[in-house]
């Protein structure tokens, strides 16, 4: 009896997750051929960690340091192999499909459990959880490389489920779950999605407190707290090592702000305004989340091979794949945050049906996202945030808020499917508020579909001086893709809509309805999805590999002279780039958290060709494009200050402005630009001109550098590696040594006269300490969840036992 009790209870849980699984082994099929996503932010850090992947292979150690990206930068929040990370490790095991198979999986998955806390039926859990991992946003984030992006959407949920059991179920397996499931979250190092997340969590919580003002329970809402705060100190333990070097790390890089002084005379705090709001949601843009063409859908493409456009481009022998279809007031976008027909018409179902407080907390938190995913088309309310709100100007794309709404609206659907699925809705306020929901949700797809051609213009920017008949095509193709997607939507409206009715008029059975509820969901999502993740954009192996050119070969074959030289690379968005990155040490990269200081560099001189600057990073190669002929050829500099230089003076500035200033004129070979915050470093010590003293690297690695010199006075020398205050230190002749900084970016040394020898090594301060922190939260957390249920079983017991 009690065993055939437990495989009714399992049984859909099991279900559901093979369900989950099938749907990912067929979506995902090219995966299992052996085939890979030529996702383009993978290609990227593939280039960007080469040489700390070389130097674990070679050395057996971390470097914790990058040292081929933007002349060198930490390794934080690139690729560092933390350790102690107990939770962390334990939750590979929902990795077993491989990527990308098992992101989508997890986001199903996760959904599904945070239903199961909240004790909603496992059978009408599914159908949300597949509206949630079908959002249309993160098949295009996979298809982009966006990872970690991808797996804090997935883990997310769990985090809602814990904090939901702890305030309405059990307080201590709540807090529990809420800490192992923070400590994966901030543990796949997405810091941006989960603090959206924390929005929807704080609605919650305010929620909450409210409810228990009204029901006198206070006591019980005050316990339940602590612990979830216990919870999160205890998370944030559990990733220590991470979180201490990122954080440490942050003031040193674009979004802890720049020390010059901006336009306005103000210094910069965080990103800038107009940066960080540059990837801002149109307001009529936000429709695309019922209608994905509204506005074109990608920048890359879009358009028809046999449509209206490839027509005409053909008489200019023009290749219509390179025309984006995307017309809207973002400067690009590789498609729409697109949520479903079927699941915006049973959120929306719910704010009819629901009462209060299951309904008006979440409708505030999705408001608020899709007002601040306006960014600059609503900046009053954007600079409010910017300016005022915790942390909010660190991070840029604010239209990634709408993470909240991909979260919000299955959440609203699954609220109303179990009162559906329990009957506790009137049937009369429930056919009220579905024919409310259909009129309003299709009464928005149909005013597209008829009057979309005279409300919308179809033409994005500078598109006035396309040929006539191009841009006429194109506007033309663009409102037939907007009709085509508004009647898709109005038609799913009404089916899913039928499907609600037939069930609340006992037409169909629970089985019926839970089935055609999920087959509308992945039929609504799935075509959409194909559109920016199919069998095309998968690959073989060999052609998601970055491949040497034969400008690279010949560098690489160039033995002579010291190491440490670097590369630029013109045959490629230099800043936007990580290729160069994994064969050579280059000036350039790709990355949106560089060095504050080198953004600096990159914004005053290097994107203005400052050779000067260029020489002082010892840019050895210069990779240059024919016009003509786009073959590549190598450049050899013989100006290149070398890895490092004695300098016959010193010259000391009052600002940083004047500082990265004084660059454009100096001759650094002869001269040292220093801050006069580092004068005590120089105290006593008279640089002058000798021909005599040299100094030359004599072993690199990413995180050690070694020099012999010899010099018959004391100097000052300064060394092509860039100034980072934190890990560094500086040895002479086994000895610890000061430095400072020099030339805005750079290392320098008051070195003492005769033949020594120079290194400078990298280690994370505090590692061992807070690798010991990050094993023993981890520990508590893991040992409190095994505590909490065991207590909680054995109480179940014996209640069962006693009654």
């Amino acid at each position: 009896m009690e065993s055939k009790q437990a495989l009714k209870r399992w049984m859909p849980i099991l279900v559901a997750l093979v369900v989950f699984v099938v749907i990912n082994l067929f979506y995902f099929a090219p995966q299992f051929d052996g085939k890979v996503l030529a996702q383009h932010d993978i290609l990227q850090y593939k280039g960007s960690v080469e040489d700390i992947m070389q130097h674990r292979a070679k050395y057996g150690e971390d470097p914790q340091w990058e040292g081929n990206m933007f002349s060198g930068m930490p390794a934080y929040l690139i690729n560092v192999q933390y350790e102690g990370t107990i939770i962390k490790t334990l939750a590979r095991v929902f990795y077993f499909l491989g990527q990308p198979a098992s992101l989508i999986f997890i986001a199903m998955a996760m959904f599904f459990f945070m239903l199961l806390c909240m004790r909603f039926n496992p059978w009408i859990g599914i159908v949300p959880a597949l509206a949630y991992g079908f959002s249309t946003y993160f098949f295009i984030i996979i298809g982009a490389g966006h990872i970690t992006k991808m797996l804090a959407l997935a883990f997310a949920p769990m985090l809602f489920g814990g904090v939901y059991y702890a305030f309405r179920r059990n307080m201590w397996i709540g807090a529990a779950l809420t800490g192992v499931f923070a400590t994966i979250e901030i543990g796949v190092n997405h810091p941006q999605i989960t603090y959206y997340f924390l929005f929807i969590l704080i609605a919650f919580w305010v929620n909450e407190l409210v409810l228990s003002i009204r029901k006198r329970i206070l006591p019980h809402f005050a316990k339940a707290t602590g612990l979830l705060a216990l919870a999160a100190v205890l998370a944030v333990g559990s990733n220590a090592g991470m979180l201490y070097y990122i954080d440490s790390h942050s003031s040193e890089t674009m979004r802890g702000g720049s020390e010059l002084t901006s336009a306005d005379g103000k210094k910069q705090d965080g990103l800038g305004l107009q940066y960080a709001t540059a990837w801002s949601y149109g307001k009529a843009e936000t429709f695309n989340m019922l209608i994905p063409n509204l506005y074109g859908g990608t920048s890359q493409g879009g358009f028809s091979q046999d449509g209206e456009v490839a027509g005409v481009l053909r008489n200019y022998r023009a290749d219509v794949s390179q025309v984006p279809a995307y017309w809207g007031p973002q400067p690009m976008t590789s498609g729409p945050v697109y949520l479903g027909a079927v699941a915006l018409l049973l959120a929306v179902l719910g704010m009819f049906v629901l009462r209060g407080r299951s309904k008006w907390w979440v409708f505030v938190v999705t408001l608020l996202a899709v007002l601040l995913s306006w960014g600059s088309n609503f900046m009053g309310f954007t600079e409010l945030f910017f300016n005022h709100f915790p942390m909010y100007n660190k991070f840029r794309t604010v239209s990634m808020i709408l993470v909240i709404a991909e979260w919000s609206v299955p959440f609203l659907m699954a609220v109303v499917l179990q009162r559906l699925w329990c009957g506790e809705l009137d049937r009369q306020r429930l056919m009220k508020g579905l024919r409310s929901a259909v009129l309003t949700v299709g009464g928005i797809a149909l005013l597209f579909l008829v009057f979309g051609g005279a409300l919308m213009s179809f033409s994005g920017q500078g598109e006035d001086q396309l040929p006539q008949e191009v841009a006429s095509a194109m506007r033309s193709e663009r409102a037939s893709m907007m009709r085509a997607d508004a009647f898709r939507s109005l038609l799913f409206v009404l089916l899913a809509a039928g499907v609600v009715w037939a069930f609340a008029a006992e037409k169909i059975k629970k089985t019926a309805f839970v089935l055609l509820l999920g087959v509308l969901v992945t039929a609504d999502m799935v075509p959409v999805n194909l559109r920016y993740l199919n069998g095309d954009t998968f690959v073989l192996p060999n052609r998601a590999e970055i491949r040497p050119t034969e400008a690279d070969r010949q560098i690489l074959a160039d033995s002579t002279g010291e190491p440490g030289y670097r590369v630029l690379n013109l045959s490629v968005s230099t800043f936007n780039d990580a290729s160069t990155s994994y064969f050579h040490r280059s000036v350039g990269g790709y990355h949106g958290a560089k060095l504050h200081r080198y953004q600096d560099l990159i914004d005053r001189h290097l994107s203005k060709m400052n050779m000067n600057v260029y020489n002082m990073l010892n840019t050895r190669y210069v990779i240059v494009p024919d016009q003509q002929t786009g073959r590549l050829s190598v450049q050899h500099n013989p100006e290149a200050n070398g890895a490092a230089w004695f300098v016959d003076s010193v010259a000391f500035v009052e600002t940083p402005d004047l500082e990265i200033d004084a660059l454009t004129t100096t001759d650094t070979k002869r001269v040292a630009v220093v801050d006069e915050r580092f004068a005590d470093a120089l105290q006593g010590v008279v640089p002058a001109a000798d021909s005599t003293a040299s100094i030359r690297m004599t072993e690199y690695r990413v995180n050690l550098q070694r020099y012999e010199y010899t010099a018959p006075a004391e100097g000052v020398a300064v060394f092509s590696e860039i100034y980072y205050p934190h890990g560094w230190t500086a040895y002479v002749d086994g000895e610890e040594a000061p430095y400072f900084r020099a030339d805005y970016v750079l290392r320098a040394m008051a070195l003492p006269a005769g033949n020594h020898t120079v290194e400078f090594r990298f280690r994370a301060p505090h590692y061992a300490a807070l690798t010991a922190v990050t094993r023993a939260c981890s520990l508590l957390l893991l040992a409190g969840l095994v505590a909490a249920v065991s207590v909680a079983a054995v109480r179940k017991r014996k209640q069962t036992e006693n009654s």
